[in-house]
C-alpha cells in the first residue's frame, strides 16, 4: 500500500493544539472538507465515518490543504443513493442518530450529520458529543435529534 505523506497530521489533533481555531481558519478547513465530501456521492458512496481524526493536513507551512481518509466503512447502495442502508458504524461522538439507533438511514445524510460534528469542533475545540460511557453517549445524540427537529415543526 502507497499513501501520500502528509505531514500535517490528524486535523483533530492540529485543533487541540490551537485549543479552538479561528472562524477565518474554521472555514477554509471546512470548505475543504465539504469539497472532499461533496466528491464521494458524485461517484454514487456515502463515507458514513467522517470525524475530525480523517481529514490529513498535507503540509505544515501556510497552505494547509486537507487530504480526506478513512474510507473502511465507505460504501455504494446498490439502489443508488436514495437507497436506504441498515449497518450501523462510524464513530458514536460523530454518527447521525438514525445509525446509532439501528434505523434505516440515507447514506449522504449520515454524512451531513458528521459535517456538523466536525464544523463544531473546528470552532469549539472539542466534539458536541462526548462522554466517558457509549450509553450515555447515545443517549445524548438521540435526545439532541428529538430536541432539533420538534423545534424545526410548523404549528
Amino acid at each position: 500500500m502507497v499513501l501520500e505523506h502528509c505531514p500535517g497530521g490528524k486535523l483533530f489533533d492540529y485543533i487541540v493544539s490551537k485549543d479552538h481555531l479561528s472562524e477565518e481558519e474554521a472555514r477554509v478547513f471546512f470548505r475543504q472538507t465539504v469539497s472532499a465530501l461533496a466528491y464521494v456521492p458524485s461517484q454514487g458512496h456515502a463515507h458514513r465515518d467522517l470525524k475530525p481524526e480523517d481529514p490529513l493536513i498535507d503540509e505544515k507551512h501556510v497552505s494547509h490543504n486537507l487530504k480526506l481518509t478513512d474510507f473502511g466503512l465507505c460504501t455504494k447502495p446498490k439502489g443508488g443513493l436514495d437507497d436506504r442502508l441498515n449497518t450501523c458504524c462510524g464513530s458514536p461522538a460523530c454518527a447521525a442518530p438514525e445509525l446509532i439507533q439501528g434505523k434505516a438511514y440515507i447514506g449522504s445524510e449520515a454524512d451531513f450529520w458528521s459535517m456538523g460534528a466536525l464544523r463544531y469542533a473546528l470552532l469549539c475545540g472539542f466534539l458536541p458529543f462526548d462522554d466517558g460511557s457509549v450509553m450515555a453517549l447515545y443517549r445524548r445524540i438521540t435526545g439532541e435529534r428529538k430536541r432539533h427537529c420538534s423545534k424545526m415543526a410548523f404549528p
